[in-house]
């Protein structure tokens, strides 16, 4: 799947687009951790997407397309500014530049990328937080947390799983915000609960659960 997807960031840069692959795989290659979990973002226009691939499903609230390449769905965004208004759904502005997309993210170790020549493109310092396995926001703890509540508990499954350290300033931010958490919907919530163990969140953030209450 991954030759696939190098192949996919190829054909777009031949027509004079960029194209990465972001998120969950570079971080996990990086840490030597098989996955198959690969997006790809892009400021190719949809026109040319859908001239060079086999468009399943186009989401323009979300700037994305999925596609079907040589057996494979993978998703495809174009590189987007968020902008939140009382709720964890964005509106949201074409841009064009990769930094400008990367702002937009939750954790610095999910902006490493890879590019068509299968190198890693750092622009954030991703491999930095890797490497010292800690987790820090992209933007300030707090402002990124009332965008989208979720990423309290996002946080600390990250930390759960890839063995890292929540930085303090999301220590911190998580007892400040995480009231807001009654905002999201039981169901998203319990598919991040279900991630992590209830041990861990008894221990070192009981009062999330007195909150949640799943």
């Amino acid at each position: 799947m991954y030759e696939q997807s190098l192949n996919i960031l190829n054909m777009i840069f031949n027509h004079g687009y960029e194209a990465y692959i972001i998120g969950g795989y570079p971080r996990d290659k990086y840490l030597n951790i098989n996955s198959n979990d690969i997006d790809i973002c892009t400021n190719a226009p949809i026109e040319l997407l859908e001239s060079l691939f086999d468009i399943k499903k186009y989401n323009n609230s979300f700037a994305n397309v999925v596609i079907k390449y040589n057996g494979y769905d993978f998703e495809i965004t174009h590189y987007r500014k968020d902008y939140y208004d009382k709720s964890r759904y964005p509106k949201i502005e074409y841009v064009n530049t990769l930094k400008e997309d990367l702002q937009r993210r939750d954790f610095i170790i999910n902006t490493l990328c890879i590019n068509h020549k299968g190198e890693y493109i750092d622009i954030l310092g991703a491999k930095e937080d890797i490497d010292k396995k800690v987790i820090n926001t992209v933007k300030d703890a707090d402002t990124s947390f009332k965008e989208d509540p979720l990423r309290i508990l996002r946080a600390i499954r990250f930390s759960i799983s890839l063995n890292m350290t929540l930085s303090n300033d999301i220590k911190d931010s998580i007892r400040n915000n995480y009231k807001l958490l009654k905002n999201i919907s039981n169901v998203s919530i319990k598919k991040e609960l279900d991630k992590i163990p209830f041990s861990v969140l008894k221990e070192n953030f009981p009062f999330i659960l007195d909150e949640i209450n799943i």
